[in-house]
């Protein structure tokens, strides 16, 4: 019993990962300075050390906090209130609460200790991990955070203002994934708040009080619809309670209800928990062995076919996408070079879309990438690694909505991994059954290792049960799926009547009041933007829109009646020119509208910075108002003629401009691809030196940082001695092995001719002691035979000196010159002196008393 009580208090509560690089070692101590020592939580360091370089962390840490520091070892058990280091030359890694070192490949070329002990922290501690991300420069730590966030665990990363370096906050930060963004001592009142938190601690919780909390729940998803478009109903119960257990916390919300009115109020939190909902962990060839089997299986047989048809569904940030594109074209090359091979990436989030359509990952995220492959489909570019052309051409990105959107067709793979696990069982079996009708007879199907096909598993052959490769089966029908449950509240009604302040049903309401005002007050009219495409229709624009056959476009000019166009288009380029209102009234001789006459009015005006036009057309009969307005009507030809005119001019100036701009280029064009070919062979053999220039100064700069606080403490611990020197009153020559005065004290120059500028000389050039001509045979018979030599030496001011020469000998006891030094005995050679009269006074008194003794015994006996 005692034994498992022992167990269970030194078992951490929480594991913290801190990585750390450059810069570092000063963040690392202001956060160990605030933390307390009795958190309950274990903290491991991984820094990035020279490996031949003895580290000092230890010591150095041991100043800003009590608790235990020791160095890791292979086996070595995790517990609470305790510091790990990571050793020179290894990785680390956690399994079942045990530290295990692994020695550095010497195969890989960038290593990255941070990921790698992230990655092992985030599978085995799950929920209980935290990562923290100090000052560095790379990237080392963004690909860990990814794991430990898809394992419920929490993120902090120092703030870039106030890292020495910041490419790895930086790179961490750019994720979306992190919790915390903060000062390196402010993390541990943040950290402690977090695990003190009742749905941290499970005094509470989510899923177990799910009866009471339906309701908000409800409204939460109701509010994530209206700010995204996105119904999180059909997730899992557990996967949106977990989320949101952690976003409570992080804000230092009591219950439910309390996160449900900040979510309301604040925008800046709809975003964090739509994105922490869609938490899309990917990677370059996860699972690496499920990429072999799916190249050797599938691909391989695919590529033989004239076209391949492959849709990634929930791509996320795009680097599955691209593994399947390299492995396509590997395969391509060996197989079918003519093979035409298109894969559609889709995903919900645009954010994560618009990282993958850039291609650009730094260089963590590739570690798991062969280097054969990284220099074949990757260049290298400034902190990161851009896809090629040749692999991105394959790819087309889309937004897409798997629970509502349609899906692709007459597909020959369909690849959905990791998707549902966060899905309820109905939602899945809809969605499966989507994949089966989109596949190809003979295609195929790719989904997570944790994943099954359940009710729809006879419509599928397996290829690799342990990989979850399946292909399609002929003949199958699958099942009707029906009306799938949603989260359902216990007061529905209550729910759907629900508005929180701001909500976009209000905005409609509005919005309805503004489209009738509009239609009252206007007439007919039409809102056109910068591009000419129209916004929106007032009132009834049908007796002024002409329609052509062929492919519709939304430009306003092309739904005009020509000649009618012909007035608005002049109308729209003199508003562009800076006018803000303007009317051709009374136009006549259109060719669709004989007898009557149009007034056509524009104005501008801006939206959040964006130009947009009104033009509104009024129709009147031409009898009306011609008694009014004739000298104001205009003809079709003036301004057909006017319209021509301006046009050839811009066209004459836009010729000009050409040829001169095409001169001009030809000429740089033939500098520049000079330029550009001698760039290229400097930037691969810079790209090369500066990798190693950055690793060499990271680990020069952990050194310099070590010894820059030993440096600090040999000057106070030499303070010290000069002060005990010049306090004592004792003189001290220093002189080095080829006898020449290294240093002297202040009392030197006192006793003896030597000066400061002295120092550097021999001292057989000095003419040093007087009375003491013997000092340079002295000092010559110490540095010959290593014995010291003591004289005592009578000053010219009466005063007697105590002076001893010995050797100067290193803390390893190597002889490195003569030590020579004057102690001032004037005071104990005059006690001395004192002393030995009063002996002699003492003496001749006792002889005497003695002859008198003698003298009267003589007198007794005669």
């Amino acid at each position: 019993m005692d034994h498992s009580q022992k167990e269970k208090q030194i078992k951490p509560v929480y594991y913290v990962g801190v990585g750390a690089s450059a810069g570092g070692l000063e963040a690392l101590q202001q956060f160990f300075h605030a933390m307390p020592k009795d958190t309950g939580m274990a903290f491991i360091v991984v820094q990035h050390l020279s490996p031949d370089y003895k580290s000092m962390m230890d010591e150095l840490l041991a100043r800003c906090t009590s608790m235990t520091i020791s160095i890791a070892k292979d086996g070595t058990e995790v517990e609470a209130n305790h510091v790990y280091l990571i050793p020179p030359r290894y990785n680390l890694m956690i399994f079942h609460g045990k530290l295990y070192l692994e020695k550095h490949s010497t195969h890989k070329t960038n290593n990255l200790p941070i990921d790698v002990f992230f990655r092992s922290l985030a599978a085995d501690q799950g929920k209980k991990a935290v990562a923290v991300v100090l000052s560095g420069t790379g990237s080392d730590g963004t690909l860990g955070i990814r794991s430990i966030k898809e394992a419920g665990g929490m993120i902090m990363v120092q703030d870039e203002k106030s890292a020495k370096f910041d490419g790895m906050p930086r790179s961490s930060i750019s994720t979306g994934l992190v919790d915390y963004i903060l000062t390196p001592e402010k993390m541990a009142e943040e950290l402690l708040n977090y695990i003190r938190h009742p749905f941290i601690q499970k005094s509470k919780s989510l899923e177990e009080n799910m009866p009471e909390n339906i309701d908000t729940l409800a409204k939460i998803n109701l509010i994530l619809r209206n700010y995204s478009g996105i119904d999180f109903s059909y997730y899992k119960e557990n996967t949106i309670t977990r989320r949101l257990e952690r976003r409570v916390s992080i804000n230092r919300c009591q219950t439910l209800e309390e996160y449900l009115q900040l979510l309301v109020e604040s925008d800046k939190e709809k975003d964090i928990l739509y994105r922490e909902l869609l938490i899309g962990v990917t990677g370059f060839f996860r699972d690496a062995e499920a990429f072999q089997c799916l190249r050797k299986d599938v691909i391989r047989k695919l590529t033989k076919e004239d076209t391949l048809r492959i849709w990634s569904a929930g791509c996320s940030t795009g680097e599955e996408v691209y593994t399947l594109a390299m492995l396509c074209l590997e395969e391509r090359q060996h197989t079918n070079p003519n093979c035409d091979v298109k894969i559609f990436a889709t995903d919900i989030d645009r954010h994560s879309l618009d990282v993958a359509s850039q291609g650009f990952y730094p260089d963590s995220l590739l570690s798991d990438v062969h280097p054969e492959l990284l220099a074949k489909y990757f260049t290298k570019v400034e902190n990161g690694y851009q896809v090629n052309e040749e692999v991105r051409k394959l790819v087309v990105f889309a937004t897409h909505n798997l629970l509502k959107d349609p899906p692709f067709s007459k597909l020959n793979l369909m690849v959905c991994r990791n998707l549902f696990i966060y899905l309820k069982p109905s939602m899945q079996q809809k969605i499966l059954n989507m994949f089966y009708y989109s596949l190809s007879p003979g295609g195929y199907l790719f989904m997570g290792n944790s994943e099954s096909l359940g009710e729809m598993s006879e419509g599928f052959n397996t290829i690799n049960s342990k990989w979850k490769i399946y292909q399609y089966k002929e003949g199958f029908q699958p099942p009707v799926i029906g009306e799938i449950q949603s989260l359902t509240p216990k007061n529905k009604e209550q729910v759907e009547w629900w508005e929180p302040e701001g909500n976009p049903h209000k905005h409609k309401q509005i919005n309805r009041i503004c489209d009738s005002v509009m239609q009252v007050a206007l007439p007919p009219s039409v809102v056109i933007d910068g591009q000419d495409h129209i916004i929106q229709v007032i009132n009834d624009m049908n007796p002024f829109f002409e329609v052509k056959s062929g492919k519709f476009s939304p430009i306003l000019f092309h739904n005009l009646p020509a000649d009618l166009s012909i007035y608005a288009s002049g109308l729209v380029r003199r508003l562009r020119q800076g006018k803000k209102e303007l009317m051709y009234e009374n136009i006549s001789e259109l060719e669709r509208y004989p007898g009557e006459l149009i007034t056509l009015e524009g104005r501008s005006f801006s939206v959040d910075n964006i130009r947009y036009y009104l033009l509104s057309f009024v129709k009147r009969q031409a009898k009306a108002s011609k008694m009014k307005t004739t000298d104001t009507k205009t003809g079709v030809r003036e301004e057909m003629s006017q319209r021509i005119q301006e046009l050839e001019k811009e066209l004459q100036v836009s010729r000009e401009n050409l040829q001169a701009t095409v001169e001009e280029l030809e000429t740089s064009n033939e500098e520049l691809q000079s330029s550009n070919e001698e760039l290229i062979a400097s930037n691969e053999e810079l790209q090369s030196t500066n990798e190693e220039l950055q690793s060499v100064n990271e680990e020069l700069y952990t050194v310099n940082s070590e010894y820059q606080i030993k440096i600090d403490e040999l000057t106070q611990a030499n303070n010290d001695l000069n002060n005990l020197l010049n306090n004592t009153d004792v003189g001290a020559i220093y002189l080095d092995r080829k006898r020449c005065i290294r240093k002297i004290t202040p009392m030197v120059t006192h006793l003896t001719h030597i000066r400061d500028s002295d120092i550097g000389r021999p001292i057989a050039h000095i003419s040093t002691l007087d009375n003491y001509p013997e000092l340079l045979e002295d000092v010559h018979q110490v540095m010959e035979k290593l014995r010291s030599v003591e004289r005592e030496i009578l000053a010219e001011d009466g005063r007697t000196w105590f002076c001893r020469i010995r050797p100067y000998r290193t803390s390893y006891n190597a002889v490195e010159g003569v030590l020579i030094t004057f102690v001032d005995i004037t005071k104990l050679k005059q006690v001395e002196s004192d002393l030995g009269e009063s002996r002699q006074q003492l003496k001749e008194a006792m002889e005497k008393r003695g002859e008198s003794k003698v003298f009267r015994s003589e007198e007794v006996k005669t």
